[in-house]
């Protein structure tokens, strides 16, 4: 009777912990995890409508995770079909599953393994547990508890991508999937403040206007979405991408040299014009104006530097688009 109070009392404080840090990043619950259920190791996948996988490995007394990123297969088929299962031995998986938890984790012989899988959002999930020796202080008896423990876990992931998706859409322009106008400005009050030197790139798509009026904004939205293509070409750690509205896009290019912009420009330009051979007709034109510092700088001086000299590209470009229409009526 006293152990069976003993183990109910640890089962309520390992539902209160986990409520009490869902928020947190896994790697602290899988601590929690592995201390009460003995687990060795934690494998979180999650994939989107484009078929991409994230995949992340905790490991028991490691701070360090693992990450991977790949394309659906067929192991990850059948976990993301297994609602929640408990493998006694991984001898009773199917080979392509077992396959797939092998290339992440291999230290799975002789191992229970509880699968819990769903979709939410969109998002298709699965957690894979492999149970080692548990606690004996804090230890909880699996079998008394799985599903409550399986419930919980379902909870875990799923508020996880919650959070994620929640966090995303707040940060990202919907329809081009770029960082939005408010990423622009956080960034530029925090992270762009501690820069050493910084090229801005003030992109405005041409003819978006008379797109939408001529053949609707569909041709329109497709527009801004070959050029929000050209840009994500270009993305990295130190190249970051914004659609600021309508028609305006601003690339951030951290810590570069004077002479990495005109070297970037020239990139991108390169980029869209695959993008627009990609796609045939209804080309896309965009006008770019550039700017740099280093020390002291507003990136907000910056970006309307950039923005003057983008609009002096427009006009270039109108000129030259207003003489080529006089010829062609002149030649008729």
């Amino acid at each position: 009777m006293i152990e069976y109070l003993k183990s109910l009392e640890n089962i309520v404080q390992f539902q209160s912990y986990v409520l009490e840090h869902i928020h947190d990043d896994f790697s602290v619950l899988f601590k929690v995890l592995s201390k009460c259920f003995g687990m060795d190791a934690m494998l979180t996948y999650s994939c989107t409508e484009s078929g991409l996988v994230d995949s992340v490995v905790y490991r028991k007394d490691s701070d360090d995770v693992t990450k991977y990123q790949t394309y659906l297969n067929a192991g990850m088929g059948r976990l993301f079909n297994t609602r929640h299962y408990i493998y006694t031995s991984v001898a009773e998986m199917s080979d392509d599953m077992r396959e797939e938890l092998l290339s992440c984790y291999e230290f799975i012989e002789n191992k229970r393994i509880v699968v819990c899988s769903g979709i939410v959002e969109g998002v298709l999930y699965s957690i894979v547990l492999v149970l080692g020796e548990q606690d004996e202080e804090v230890g909880i008896d699996f079998n008394d508890c799985s599903d409550m423990f399986l419930n919980t876990v379902h909870l875990m992931m799923e508020n996880k991508i919650m959070s994620e998706k929640m966090r995303y859409d707040s940060e990202h322009d919907l329809l081009t999937g770029l960082y939005n106008r408010r990423s622009y400005f956080t960034k530029s009050r925090e992270e762009y403040t501690m820069l050493a030197s910084v090229g801005i790139f003030f992109m405005d798509v041409n003819h978006l206007k008379e797109t939408n009026d001529r053949y609707g904004h569909d041709a329109g939205d497709a527009l801004l979405k070959k050029a929000a293509e050209s840009i994500k070409a270009m993305l990295s750690e130190n190249i970051h991408g914004f659609r600021m509205g309508g028609d305006e896009f601003i690339m951030v290019a951290l810590n570069c040299a004077e002479s990495d912009v005109i070297k970037i420009k020239e990139r991108w330009e390169k980029e869209l014009e695959i993008v627009n051979e990609k796609y045939g007709m209804s080309p896309c034109s965009v006008a770019v104006g550039t700017a740099f510092a280093k020390g002291s700088f507003r990136i907000e001086e910056l970006c309307k530097i950039a923005d003057d000299r983008s609009e002096e590209h427009t006009s270039e470009l109108q000129s030259h688009h207003d003489i080529v229409c006089r010829l062609l009526l002149e030649k008729k």
